[in-house]
């Protein structure tokens, strides 16, 4: 793509869950909302916006609110398609936008503040072999550009897009010659979604599990249905990875090929002084992704942060966490091998309702029960997933992990039907002395409870019964 080329018994007790049956908000109250958590954002004053801005604001903020008293500003709004250029918060011009990354997919789009990075009159992407005039790079592997072009003139395919914002190319020259480096940008995407009424649940016995916390939630609604010190900061061992492999999609450019030893890709870190073990295989970055997720392959998660460099690559990981509004979060590492790698249910809630909203893709990957990667050598190496749900047709996502400080963790997205309406309800665990079992107690609980919560208010119209007042995490 041209874009980011540049730039068990348990397990089988989930089945049954399947047999269930933008208006704009005033800064102020954006402020209110943000209190103690998110800087003040005041009307018209951009410089309190950046990358570490809460996806929640991003979401709800009008561009108007964005927009600076004084200086140039960018505005790249991707719902209505169409860049504008302000000076001293006049609008000075604006330009159509042709193309932007496909939502869900790896390429998405990433929305919020940024900075002009780099301008080039004419970058060329040697992964791709394409030339991208007019390029200003905003993020990662993400640009505002013309028409790319292949190197014997002809233009690319206008379904070809790897997630830049794509302008005219004249435009592009146009917007190129007003962006000064340094710059501010802002990306507006907000989130359209079905609105969903609140479940109304039975109340049945609390179930009995190990973990120390956990959270049972519906990510399109907030509503926590059942909690247990779901905002205490414990260790989160390898639920980093989930946060690793988002912030290596954003921020390293695809086409490029990462070396990895035989024993590393394996796991064989014990036999590594052998010969066949320090063999290296070249593999691109997407498809380290693989072993990352699925065997929870910690020199993968290594391999990634040291070639964008390890600190600012964690530095990436915890201003996405202060963006996603995960203000309980900080990692040190990128594997989850520190105890140091700390959060909450809540703050994980954030990331997974993320990843499933934005990408999707790393989801994907989570539940692929087997992959087989193919190195440059044409060597050929089977993966299986570690995760127990991964082959559950109801399992949408997740992560599970282990260390000795952490014990057990889950992460886990599902798909249960209710009263003919698909809920993604999250199931996070931590420090459990058997996740698997902790979810499927919860699991269970959440199914029989929406089952005769429904049943008592009646399918002909559950949103007409007032429902519990549940507690929510506002997003």
């Amino acid at each position: 793509m041209v874009c980011v080329a540049v730039g068990v018994a348990g397990h089988f007790s989930l089945i049954h869950i399947a047999e269930l049956g933008s208006t704009p908000v005033a800064t102020s109250t954006l402020a209110a909302a943000a209190v103690e958590t998110l800087p003040v954002l005041v009307r018209g004053s951009s410089s309190v916006l950046s990358t570490t801005t809460s996806q929640r604001i991003i979401n709800t903020l009008a561009i108007a609110d964005a927009v600076p008293r004084t200086g140039k500003f960018i505005a790249a709004d991707l719902v209505h398609m169409k860049l504008t250029l302000y000076t001293d918060g006049v609008v000075a011009a604006e330009y159509p936008i042709l193309t932007k990354g496909k939502p869900g997919s790896p390429n998405e789009t990433p929305s919020g503040f940024y900075t002009v990075l780099t301008k080039e009159k004419d970058h060329f992407n040697k992964g791709e072999q394409v030339h991208l005039p007019w390029s200003m790079q905003f993020y990662g592997n993400y640009f505002i550009h013309g028409w790319p072009y292949y190197v014997n003139g002809s233009p690319v395919d206008p379904d070809y897009s790897g997630g830049c914002i794509r302008l005219g190319t004249d435009d592009a020259k146009k917007v190129y010659g007003f962006a000064d480096k340094g710059a501010a940008i802002f990306v507006y995407d907000s989130i359209h979604t079905t609105v969903l009424s609140s479940l109304v649940l039975d109340s049945l016995p609390i179930p009995s599990v190990s973990a120390k916390s956990y959270l049972v939630a519906d990510v399109d609604t907030g509503d926590v249905f059942l909690e247990q010190n779901a905002k205490d900061s414990l260790p989160i061992a390898s639920l980093t990875k989930l946060m690793t492999a988002l912030v290596a999609n954003e921020t390293i450019m695809s086409y490029k090929t990462i070396v990895v030893t035989r024993g590393e890709l394996l796991r064989t870190e014990q036999n590594a002084s052998s010969t066949a073990s320090m063999a290296k295989e070249v593999f691109p970055v997407g498809d380290l992704l693989y072993p990352l997720l699925m065997e929870s392959n910690n020199a993968i998660a290594d391999r990634l942060a040291q070639y964008y460099g390890t600190p600012g690559f964690i530095n990436w990981m915890n201003v996405t966490a202060k963006s996603l509004d995960m203000q309980s979060t900080h990692f040190a590492d990128a594997s989850g091998v520190s105890a140091e790698n700390v959060s909450t249910p809540d703050d994980l809630y954030r990331l997974v309702t993320y990843i499933a909203n934005n990408k999707s893709f790393i989801f994907d990957i989570t539940r692929t029960p087997t992959k087989k990667l193919v190195a440059e050598s044409g060597n050929v190496y089977h993966l299986d997933n570690f995760n127990i749900f991964s082959d559950s047709p109801n399992f949408i996502g997740g992560k599970v992990g282990k260390t000795g400080a952490a014990e057990d963790i889950m992460a886990s997205l599902f798909l249960v039907p209710v009263n003919g309406i698909a809920r993604r309800i999250i199931i996070i665990i931590l420090k459990s002395n058997d996740y698997t079992t902790d979810t499927v107690e919860l699991a269970d609980w959440f199914t029989q409870s929406a089952k005769q919560g429904a049943t008592k208010a009646g399918t002909a119209c559950t949103s007409c019964v007032t429902s519990s007042q549940y507690r929510k995490i506002q997003l």
